[in-house]
């Protein structure tokens, strides 16, 4: 073989010639002997065209075989039969697929009738633009003599047809200069499909001409492939850039219609040359796609990789590239650097799209905003749609091509876990567009499963991390595991592989974490940034008059304009997130998948194994599953973090769906609440639930509230539960433990409110109550330790503020500019303390009177009955006591304070426990805070702003009258006993103890009332911080017998007493009488 393709094109011709004299030989001696039976002369020429085509094609694998440094094969063979002869060659046959086969020899052959052989030359002659009819004048075609004489040569008549074509194609291509060899086969092939269309159903010789028009279609395709293969062959300057041919624009002149990039596949699938044909072009897409965005034309990139990846061949092809998935890929890489990575990045989360659409937002009209929104989320929804249907047929093409598609996945996720962290370093995650892509994407995938029945989800392996690392989850943190656990859970491997729907699964909940649990973080961010640099902005704009003509003036002036150009971006970046990942329908499906994965959880600690089929039972047993307590805690940070972030910014999303499997979800896992250690996301649960019931437009209960009160499982678990998280979230280990509680308990109370007009919830009360009295009396004690410190709080905030805002007022004194700012900033910080206390205490009192009219006997036992009455008298007296004139404040409604509607509450709290005699006493018997006179004085104000009803006024009158004479019996009684021995009196209360008992660590004797008392809020000794349980404590026996011996002595002294002043009384009588 020589080193030049002209060579081989020469050497070509030359065996084309000498095959050909062969076969005229052959047909001399078969004219010469008896024809036999259904003999053809047309189909002898026809064998001989195709074996004349085969040789001139040959040379073309015999070049690219020389290029690649392999040994070319007998050119008499196929023409393109050196391209695959060899197990590592490739193959291109552009032969007819019937050359093979043998031929059937009918009695009686049928020639085509003249006219069709007229008709054939005439358009392969319009088709292809060259004769092989010597012309007599000017014309536009290419005359092949070297054909038609070869062609005479053997006694044929020199026209173009089925037989002739691929001979007189080569020659074209060969041996007269194209200068575009493939546009020229492209032309040609748009006009024999013009003449395929036109070809009619009735036509006689339709069957023949199909053939024929099919014939040339083959010829353009196989060559074209060629083309782009081996340009050398062919002699064309430029080699042909298919893939920008590929995104021309549709009704581009050098537009590649999709049908011509189909066949020209087949025909490279068929010659074993698919490789070195598509994958330079999938590599040139790919690489043109890194500077697109939705602002360029990205269609045609879209609908070019969408046609290659149809067909199976070029899908696995695609995932064999090394580009498809480099080793060293980084995050920032694998959306660049990647084959898919530039389609799986375009979104309108990007800086260029943003600008565009939502320049100047401040000032544009929010029906402009609203639009451009609804463009984008509708031109995303269809770019998701196309990269879900790419990714479906590399998924669908075969094993191996899946699990490439797989790893993809899984490397796009563990190069991304810093997308959650605290601080985020630029350049080394992905961004938000290629992350909620990822998201759509499977969560289409995961759709086959995800159906209203879950029917699948006994499909889905809880042993996966036992069977594969493609999720490494190492580094996060468990539901109820440590690392030493988790690493020996890990090590018991288990053979096998995971099957396809929990591939995908544990891939979903893991991009729902990094991807769209990642973009909402930065969502949050970038609210924080946008506050800031309006901060910034306005400080610069307020004190712009101070600055305007001072030497400064030109950097702050600049200044001033860097941070609005700065403000102007970050909105239309805002919008441009909140585009992206607000859509409906794609967060629809998030929600579907995330309530699949809720389900699943419930199904993984069910004992059964049988929900949702069979629903789980409450509470559970057994210990906590491995298979849960080693699953990261992002399993239910994305379901919390989802409802949570859509009930605050897009509720229309989860009002849209079904709550029962939200709410099971939420019930089971804190009503078993040591299957989830970390409090904090338990208490996510508790927020989503308080988001849920939370009025909106047209939905009073909110999207969770109706479920709550219809759901049999919910009405059987969801006040035990919520009493339950009060009390436990107490304690949760961290610093701001004190303050997190509030704002916990506030939600929980919004959701008790909610559920409270439900009778059956009522009851509920009421048989908590009393199945479980001193799981009660703790959660009583707690709420009570809420409202006092609460209220106290706020109030004294409020003294506080109405101190600064005298000293700030118009009346103010002299301060200096200094003292001014410190005490503005006083106040400020005093504001919205005071603001915050308030509103948590309203609605702790607010529950309080409810939980106080529902069970009133439950809110006098002796543990919390006087420190019940003592707060009630607190801050009744504060509300209208002598010093009631310190809570006057500019505003109240700023700080949530309507002292009116609290003196209510306050009062009914009074009516719903006046009925119990312990409670009356304990009124009675508080000595800080109780005076007749105040119950005077707010029975006064109730009245005059008619606050409440008189009768109920009346009620509370009569209520302070008999407080009133329990106090005057009650001191009576204490006078009875006189000086009280110190070792008797309770040494936290310093009352008389009724029932000591001996503290084991300090070895103090105390109330047991008193000690239950502090226990239900602190679990220590209180004389020495030693751990503490109440039914570690000693019965004092000897004491109790020494205070009850004291009582009968002191009693019997008073008897006594009291029989000798009677007797006195008598005989002073007697002698008044005698006097008389």
């Amino acid at each position: 073989m020589s080193d030049s393709p002209q060579n081989d094109l020469e050497t070509i011709r030359r065996k084309r010639l000498a095959k050909l004299q062969g076969t005229q030989r052959e047909r001399s001696s078969v004219q010469a002997s008896p024809p036999t039976s259904g003999s053809n002369p047309e189909s002898s020429i026809s064998d001989t065209f195709s074996a004349g085509a085969a040789g001139a094609a040959g040379a073309a694998g015999a070049a690219a075989n020389a290029r690649s440094g392999t040994s070319s094969p007998a050119a008499s063979g196929n023409p393109f039969n050196s391209l695959s002869s060899s197990a590592s060659g490739s193959k291109i046959n552009i032969t007819r697929s019937n050359d093979a086969a043998p031929q059937m020899i009918t009695p009686k052959p049928v020639k085509p009738p003249a006219d069709f052989k007229v008709w054939a030359d005439e358009k392969l002659t319009a088709a292809f633009k060259f004769t092989l009819k010597k012309p007599s004048g000017a014309t536009d075609l290419t005359y092949l003599d070297e054909v038609a004489t070869e062609l005479l040569e053997s006694s044929t008549e020199p026209l173009l047809s089925e037989a002739t074509l691929d001979r007189a194609l080569l020659s074209r291509l060969t041996e007269i200069p194209i200068e575009n060899p493939f546009n020229y086969l492209l032309t040609s092939w748009r006009s024999i499909e013009t003449v395929r269309r036109t070809v009619r159903t009735s036509d006689a010789d339709r069957a023949s001409k199909i053939s024929l028009l099919n014939e040339a279609r083959r010829l353009c395709t196989g060559y074209s492939v060629l083309t782009v293969c081996m340009p050398d062959m062919f002699n064309a300057p430029n080699a042909t850039d298919l893939a920008a041919l590929m995104v021309e624009k549709p009704d581009s002149a050098r537009a590649v219609p999709l049908e011509f990039v189909d066949a020209m596949i087949l025909r490279a699938v068929e010659d074993e040359q698919l490789y070195d044909f598509i994958a330079p072009v999938i590599a040139n897409l790919s690489t043109r796609m890194r500077s697109i965005t939705m602002v360029d034309s990205y269609q045609q990139y879209y609908r070019a990789l969408q046609t290659l990846v149809a067909h199976k061949p070029v899908a696995t092809l695609l995932t064999e590239m090394p580009e498809f998935l480099p080793e060293d890929v980084s995050a920032t890489g694998i959306e660049l650097y990647t084959i898919l990575g530039p389609f799986f990045r375009l979104s309108p989360v990007e800086s260029k799209v943003a600008t565009t659409y939502f320049s100047d937002s401040k000032t544009r009209p929010a029906s402009e905003i609203n639009s451009a929104v609804t463009a984008l989320r509708a031109e995303l929804g269809t770019i998701q749609d196309q990269l879900s249907f790419m990714v479906d047929k590399i998924v669908r093409a075969g094993i191996n091509p899946r699990e490439k598609m797989l790893q993809y996945f899984g490397r796009a996720l563990n190069l991304n876990h810093k997308r959650r962290a605290m601080q985020i370093v630029p350049g080394t995650i992905s961004t938000d567009a290629f992350m909620l892509n990822l998201t759509a994407i499977l969560n289409k995938l995961c759709e086959p499963f995800v159906d209203a029945t879950f029917s699948k989800i006994d499909k889905i392996d809880p042993l996966y991390f036992k069977k594969s690392e493609r999720v490494d989850i190492k580094e996060e943190v468990k539901l109820d595991a440590d690392q030493n656990t988790f690493n020996a859970y890990i090590e018991d491997r288990i053979e096998g592989t995971p099957n396809f729907i929990s591939e995908v699964f544990y891939l979903n909940v893991a991009c729902h974490y990094y991807g769209l649990g990642g973009a909402m973080h930065s969502v949050g961010q970038l609210g924080n940034d946008i506050k800031d640099l309006e901060r910034h902005l306005s400080q610069l704009e307020t004190e712009r008059h101070n600055w305007i003509n001072s030497p400064q003036a030109p950097l702050l002036n600049n200044t001033l304009t860097r941070v609005r150009e700065q403000l102007n971006s970050a909105l239309a970046f805002q919008h441009a997130l909140n585009a992206a990942l607000q859509d409906r329908s794609a967060m629809s499906r998030s929600f579907a998948f995330l309530m699949t994965a809720a389900t699943w959880l419930v199904r993984l600690v069910d004992p059964a194994h049988e929900h949702p089929q069979k629903h789980i039972k409450l509470p559970l047993a057994g210990p906590n599953p491995d298979s849960f307590k080693t699953l990261p805690e992002y399993f239910v940070e994305n379901i919390t973090g989802f409802v949570i972030y859509f009930a605050r910014h897009y509720p229309q999303v989860l009002f849209d769906q079904t709550q029962v499997e939200l709410v099971t979800f939420a019930v089971t896992f804190v009503r078993t609440s040591n299957y989830i250690k970390n409090p904090y996301l338990k208490a996510k649960i508790i927020e989503f639930l308080f988001y849920g019931v939370h009025s909106q437009p047209g939905y009073k209960n909110g999207f969770l509230g109706d479920t709550l009160n219809s759901l049999p499982f919910a009405i059987e678990h969801v006040f035990h539960m919520l009493m339950q998280f009060y009390i436990e979230i107490e304690q949760t280990g961290a610093s701001s433990q004190f303050y997190d509680k509030f704002n916990i308990r506030y939600y929980i109370s919004q959701i008790i409110k909610c559920i409270w007009e439900n009778p059956i919830y009522r009851d509920k009360l009421a048989q908590e109550s009393n199945s479980d009295v001193e799981f009660f009396v703790r959660f009583v004690a707690l709420l009570l330790n809420d409202v006092t410190y609460l209220l106290d709080e706020s109030l004294s905030k409020l003294t506080e503020i109405h101190k600064l805002q005298g000293e700030l007022g118009p009346n103010r004194p002299v301060l200096s500019q200094q003292e001014q700012t410190e005490r503005q900033q006083t106040l400020t910080a005093a504001e919205r303390q005071a603001s915050s206390y308030m509103s948590l205490a309203n609605e702790t009192v607010s529950i309080l009177k409810l939980f106080t009219k529902a069970v009133p006997p439950a809110f006098v036992t002796p543990e919390i009955v006087d420190r019940l009455a003592a707060m009630l008298d607190y801050n009744l007296d504060a509300l209208v006591g002598p010093k009631c004139t310190g809570l006057k404040v500019k505003d109240p409604q700023k700080y949530h304070f309507d002292p009116k509607a609290l003196l209510s509450d306050i009062a009914e709290v009074y009516l719903n426990l006046s009925g119990e005699a312990s409670f009356v006493l304990a009124v009675a018997r508080d000595g800080r805070s109780y005076r007749r006179e105040i119950f005077t004085r707010a029975t006064n104000i109730l009245s005059k702003y008619a606050v409440m009803s008189t009768k109920d006024i009346d009620k509370l009158s009569k209520f302070a009258d008999g407080v009133e004479q329990t106090k005057l019996a009650n001191e009576q009684g204490e006078e009875e006993l006189g000086e009280i021995p110190d070792e008797f009196l309770d040494p936290l209360m310093y009352t008389l103890m009724e029932d000591p008992v001996i503290l084991p660590s300090s070895r103090i004797s105390i109330d047991r009332a008193t000690i239950k008392s502090h226990l239900l809020s602190d679990a220590t000794d209180p004389f020495n911080r030693m751990p503490l349980k109440l039914e570690d404590v000693l019965p004092n026996d000897e004491l109790k017998s020494e205070i009850e011996e004291f009582r009968r002595s002191k009693r019997k002294q008073a008897i006594a007493a009291a029989e000798n002043a009677a007797d006195e009384l008598a005989k002073d009588a007697d002698g008044d009488v005698d006097m008389a």
